[in-house]
């Protein structure tokens, strides 16, 4: 009995309310945030960038760690938030870069921000839209290959700025976005063929530009050096279709055009010669659609009487490759295109001796305005990193050699190329079409 009432006096003093204390306590607030995107769309002609700012806000608790991502990307759209993670209450910018291979239109991005235990979306329209203007520029994955040849090493009358430098992913990144400073947003990349030293250096082209909205395309060499045939030119442009194609690929597709390809058929002297490499390619460009479904965008180098050949009016576009001459403006041509060159040097000459273009950066700067007031579809760099030919806007910080008093041999421009910042202080006009 006295047991049964102890256990009940328990309990009752339990239920009890003992002075203030015994109030419900209040509810602990959750920790959230909220996530807003300004502005709500943003406008990118493909090729170029675009930009928007994240806003978080601390609506709950305490602030949180938020880490911040873009998805729904389509196919040659690439986004990146920097900060990546950032604390609620702070901001953040999302750098949207588009390719050449970005289709025209609107899309819905998805910026999403995830707390401790929360997660929260908002939109971003994206409005893509097509080019009137591509500034495109030559380049040479030859190297450390190349670097010695001819007796000389490395064999070029200049100082490369990076030195004798290997292709690979770090380095190709610092020229990828060297160019992309210089309103270059694609590489026409020199390739020799399957097995080549360009193929071998061909993967860390796409590692280096990968999300960053650069494009690569290839100048097919193996023109300039014979005639392949059909057969021959179809199995190369599908092995570079196949092994570097995709939706998140750096690989240069013009949307509802193919695969961009720029052909150095330079042993074309004359108009039948010029109208047999149109045929052979015509041909190549039915075999590659006939076996694997896949279309290309063809530039061919102008030779004398192009325009006459019977096929002339299936070849996309014209380019000329003359880099020891400073300008050449075919922008009339169809697919029009106007090309500028630094200078020609060839490693191991006499300075001024033939062929031969002197360095000058006014001339430069008056041949790059005329090039953007051209209206041209391709605007043309030869090149970026020639070093054998003395071509390249890439950074020199000397000459090897002796070169005559007032010779231009450091565009280095304490780090930048001289070349490169001519180039960026005349954008390319890229109005939509």
């Amino acid at each position: 009995m006295f047991l049964r009432l102890a256990v009940v006096l328990t309990v009752l003093a339990a239920a009890v309310p003992v002075g203030p204390s015994a109030s419900a306590a209040p509810p602990v607030a959750a920790d959230d945030f909220s996530l807003t995107v300004a502005p709500a769309a943003v406008t990118a002609v493909a090729g170029h960038p675009a930009r928007a700012t994240v806003d978080t806000a601390t609506t709950g608790g305490a602030p949180q760690p938020v880490a911040l991502r873009v998805t729904s990307l389509p196919a040659g759209v690439f986004a990146t938030v920097t900060p990546a993670t950032v604390t609620s209450g702070a901001s953040a910018t999302v750098s949207v870069q588009t390719s050449v291979s970005a289709r025209a239109g609107t899309f819905t991005l998805v910026v999403e921000g995830v707390g401790a235990a929360v997660r929260h979306q908002a939109a971003l329209r994206l409005v893509v839209r097509t080019p009137t203007t591509v500034r495109a520029a030559f380049y040479y994955p030859w190297f450390p290959e190349a670097w010695r040849q001819g007796g000389l090493d490395p064999y070029t009358n200049y100082r490369p700025g990076r030195g004798s430098y290997t292709v690979d992913a770090t380095v190709v990144r610092e020229q990828v976005a060297d160019m992309r400073y210089g309103g270059i947003t694609v590489g026409l990349a020199s390739w020799f063929g399957q097995g080549t030293t360009t193929d071998r250096h061909w993967p860390a082209l796409f590692r280096g530009a990968r999300d960053t909205g650069f494009a690569w395309a290839p100048y097919y060499e193996p023109e300039g050096a014979g005639r392949p045939t059909p057969d021959q030119i179809a199995a190369d442009l599908h092995h570079l279709r196949s092994t570097y194609g995709g939706d998140r690929s750096a690989l240069a597709v013009l949307p509802g055009r193919g695969m961009v390809v720029f052909v150095y058929n330079a042993h074309d002297l004359t108009m039948a010669d010029g109208c047999e490499t149109v045929d052979r390619w015509v041909r190549a460009r039915s075999l590659l659609q006939r076996l694997w479904g896949e279309s290309i965008y063809l530039s061919l180098k102008v030779f004398s009487g192009y325009r006459h050949c019977a096929n002339s009016v299936t070849v996309d576009a014209w380019h000329q490759y003359a880099p020891a001459h400073a300008e050449a403006d075919f922008s009339g041509a169809p697919g029009g295109a106007y090309s500028v060159s630094p200078g020609f040097w060839k490693a191991g000459l006499p300075y001024g001796r033939s062929p031969f273009l002197a360095r000058s950066l006014d001339r430069w700067r008056a041949g790059v305005a005329r090039m953007t007031a051209s209206g041209a579809f391709w605007q043309l760099v030869t090149t970026y990193n020639e070093w054998g030919e003395g071509t390249a806007v890439e950074s020199s910080v000397g000459c090897r050699g002796v070169a005559p008093a007032g010779t231009l041999c450091d565009w280095s421009g304490g780090g930048r190329s001289d070349f490169v910042t001519v180039l960026h202080d005349h954008p390319p006009v890229v109005t939509s079409g």
